[in-house]
């Protein structure tokens, strides 16, 4: 099987989405918590899930990406095979 360690790495991002989504949900909580007015608590809070939602994001469309990378190629080389097949029965 190619690619063998893209696939490795993808899925490592995928743990590492569920990592980041972890530790900035309790860090933003704790951070919320800590903070002195309830305004600045609220704000803290919002501003740090909203971060770790897009830090989470864009390492779940790496991820996503290269399995789709992976995919096109595979289906690229199927794709040629069959053409060289078909060629050399004409």
């Amino acid at each position: 099987m190619k690619y063998q360690t893209l696939r490795w790495v993808a899925g490592c991002l995928g743990v590492l989405v569920w990592v980041v989504v972890v530790v900035g949900v309790i860090a933003s909580v704790g951070i919320g918590i800590a903070a002195a007015t309830l305004v600045s608590k609220i704000g803290l809070l919002l501003g740090g899930l909203a971060i770790t939602a897009i830090y989470a994001l864009i390492l779940l469309v790496t991820s996503k990406f290269v399995y789709l990378f992976i995919d096109i190629e595979q289906s690229l080389s199927e794709i040629v095979t069959f053409i060289k097949n078909k060629q050399k029965t004409k």
